[in-house]
């Protein structure tokens, strides 16, 4: 009987050693989430990668007025190259996210989903971990991740992988201008008197 008891201990203790406790991030997702968010910043050549000997696959020109303007096209096919490999819980416990300015990219977001939702992270730079961390916690960390989430569901140009997963909090699942053409008009506009 206490041989059963001990295996029975044993065999539970080891199916949920992979899998985290509630409110925690696993271990696993929080390395992918990292390793996304630097695979996406080489890729499209953000936080200063490229003065690291990093060829990104966009040319984003230089700095000032020698600076080039980069399409969502361009970095939808520079972030997805990045992304093929290596990141089998993208889409599954988290989805990047990467808001578009006029000239290109700014940043990646890394966001949870799923079993992961609440946890976040973001670009920074080469020589620093990108850590997760709990959106919207009482920390500077946990307030700018919040905010940029916020910002980057707000902007419609904002670049979602995988495509399908829009991970916005408490929001309807929305299209984007990159990807979706505007609805045709069912009725003319009303005449003016």
């Amino acid at each position: 009987m206490m041989m059963t008891t001990l295996f029975i201990a044993a065999t539970l203790t080891a199916a949920s050693a992979g899998a985290p406790t509630p409110g925690k991030l696993s271990p696993d997702v929080s390395k992918e989430m990292m390793a996304a968010i630097v695979a996406t910043n080489k890729a499209l050549g953000l936080e200063s990668w490229p003065m690291h000997d990093v060829k990104p696959c966009i040319d984003r020109g230089g700095q000032g007025i020698t600076a080039k303007e980069v399409t969502s096209d361009e970095t939808r096919r520079c972030g997805a190259s990045a992304l093929e490999k290596g990141f089998p819980e993208l889409g599954k416990s988290y989805a990047l996210a990467v808001p578009m300015a006029e000239i290109g990219p700014v940043t990646v977001l890394a966001i949870g989903i799923d079993g992961s939702e609440g946890w976040g992270a973001y670009s920074c730079d080469p020589d620093r971990k990108c850590l997760p961390v709990k959106i919207g916690s009482p920390n500077k960390w946990g307030k700018r991740i919040a905010e940029r989430i916020e910002r980057a569901c707000a902007e419609p140009g904002t670049l979602w992988f995988p495509a399908d997963k829009r991970a916005c909090p408490n929001a309807a699942p929305a299209t984007t201008a990159a990807t979706v053409p505007p609805p045709a008009a069912t009725a003319p506009p009303p005449a003016k008197h």
